[in-house]
């Protein structure tokens, strides 16, 4: 708190504390962590919580050769860089439900990408007065694989935003709020009060978007108030340089309900959807990983348990008992999308089925009897692995030692 920040170098020669010695190489380091985390609950309602959370988390890590030259006889910082991570929570929900069409799996928000680099490019352009013209819809010097057209496209599209208003920064400066809603009263409700004595609901939405790895150039440089360097493609540099970006987004759950009935019986069902977008910036291409899942549990607990059926009516079970089944399907797909290029490809990927019955009983202070069954069905979406299915069932017998 009572730390300073101040740059030490010139207070360091201005003392005579650096060496003249040509064979000093430690470097000269300074490093920036900063970790902003908002969150605030929201009560409107009696039963009715919202839990809004956003963050911000930045790390930066400067280096440079901070040391004497005998050619002009000062000292220099030779080689500066900056190297760091970034990571904010985000807002993608107008293209959450978006879904790839046809056999060629085709996306309408990754061809809206593509249609916004011409729009991105005439902007930055517009904004370096060293870009001369505009050839075939792209200014000079921004062309259609530009890392900074990539980025502002790639974020308009799949945030729902309009590519000529959207801010060109690859840096988003102001954490949007992620929630997390929860409505305990559906059991007050006249027609429910007499089945449940609880019946919750639960909604849950998070958006990050993070750029890893990212570090400055060292022939980055400006003239007339902008970048004015160029690679290989004739592309201005940019100030920063990353190789990939990524988007991760979960629905925890997009609608999810837990109830216990006045009958010892309880229930939930979730319906989970997550989706993973990771842009290279070498080759534009995008990597999309959409995973749903339907969740279904059901318990019972007795003390006093009759078989049904008409079965074995003479025995009554007077221990605890309880019966717990589980039920689920996940359908987990990666399309990976080039530019230019009609066909998608689904590089993997599967559905599957698990279901998950068990029956615990107590015969006694010492024995517990378990019965399980664990069945999984897994097909592929590619023809780099096969079906599979597997089956696990048995009896677990306990003894407990006091």
């Amino acid at each position: 708190m009572l730390g300073s920040q101040a740059d030490i170098r010139s207070r360091a020669l201005a003392n005579g504390w650096i060496t003249t010695d040509t064979l000093q190489n430690q470097l000269f380091t300074k490093t920036l962590n900063e970790d902003m985390r908002f969150r605030g609950v929201l009560e409107p309602v009696p039963d009715l919580r919202i839990e809004l959370s956003a963050f911000r988390t930045r790390n930066l890590n400067y280096q440079t050769n901070f040391k004497y030259s005998p050619l002009t006889n000062e000292v220099e910082n030779l080689s500066p860089i900056t190297s760091g991570d970034y990571s904010i929570s985000y807002f993608t929900l107008p293209t959450a439900f978006s879904k790839t069409t046809g056999i060629n799996n085709t996306s309408a928000v990754f061809q809206k990408f593509l249609d916004n680099r011409s729009v991105v490019s005439q902007r930055l352009g517009r904004q370096n007065p060293n870009s001369t013209n505009v050839t075939n819809g792209f200014a000079d010097g921004y062309s259609a694989n530009d890392q900074d057209v990539l980025v502002s496209s790639f974020l308009a599209a799949y945030s729902g935003k309009d590519a000529s208003s959207i801010s060109t920064g690859s840096f988003p400066k102001i954490p949007i709020p992620n929630w997390q809603i929860t409505y305990t009263g559906l059991n007050k409700l006249p027609f429910l009060t007499d089945l449940f004595d609880s019946f919750d609901m639960q909604h849950g939405y998070r958006s990050s978007y993070s750029v890893n790895g990212f570090n400055t150039l060292l022939r980055y440089s400006e003239a007339n108030g902008a970048v004015n360097v160029r690679d290989a493609n004739n592309d201005f540099l940019p100030y920063y340089q990353y190789a990939q970006i990524t988007i991760f987004e979960q629905f925890v759950p997009l609608l999810g309900f837990s109830a216990r009935f006045k009958n010892s019986m309880t229930g939930n069902f979730e319906y989970r959807q997550s989706r993973a977008l990771s842009l290279s910036l070498s080759n534009s291409q995008l990597t999309q990983q959409n995973e749903t899942a339907v969740v279904f549990g059901f318990g019972y607990h007795t003390s006093n348990f009759r078989f049904p059926f008409g079965l074995f009516q003479n025995l009554q079970l007077k221990n605890d008992m309880n019966f717990k089944l589980d039920f689920a399907i996940a359908d987990n797909k990666t399309v990976v999308f080039r530019p230019d290029v009609q066909e998608a490809d689904v590089s993997s990927g599967a559905k599957n089925i698990t279901v998950r019955p068990s029956v615990n009983y107590v015969i006694n202070q010492r024995f517990n009897l378990q019965l399980f069954y664990d069945s999984n069905i897994t097909k592929p979406y590619t023809s780099q692995s096969f079906n599979t299915a597997f089956t696990n069932f048995g009896v677990n017998l306990k003894l407990l030692f006091q």
